[in-house]
């Protein structure tokens, strides 16, 4: 017969799995909305990465979600600059790039 505590850990590890794998979904998917962003405003991704900078319970049509904030750097010509962008659900929720002609990007 199985142990309550073997049990429960097993659930609990596994449930960190899903949701570690879902996790790398969504960074992949900011990276491919980073690049998109780059590539309309003339600018270059530097790395070809973005990190997660936050995680946050939010309400999206009236159910629970997570909006995750993603960070990025960019050149334009020998300066680096820095790009955030944040997804609810995995949906785009905005761009911000820190350029001079402008910041604010819809995806």
């Amino acid at each position: 017969m199985l142990d309550h505590a073997f049990v429960l850990t097993t659930l609990a590890i596994g449930l960190a799995l899903v949701a570690w794998a879902r996790g790398l979904g969504y960074r992949e998917r900011a990276l491919i909305i980073a690049q998109n962003a780059c590539q309309r405003a003339g600018v270059q991704l530097l790395d070809e990465s973005v990190s997660l900078t936050g995680l946050r319970p939010v309400w999206r049509r009236g159910a629970p979600a997570l909006r995750r904030t993603y960070r990025f750097e960019f050149s334009r010509g020998s300066d680096r600059r820095a790009g955030f962008l944040s997804m609810v659900s995995g949906r785009p929720e905005a761009v911000w790039l820190d350029h001079p002609e402008g910041g604010l990007w819809n995806p």
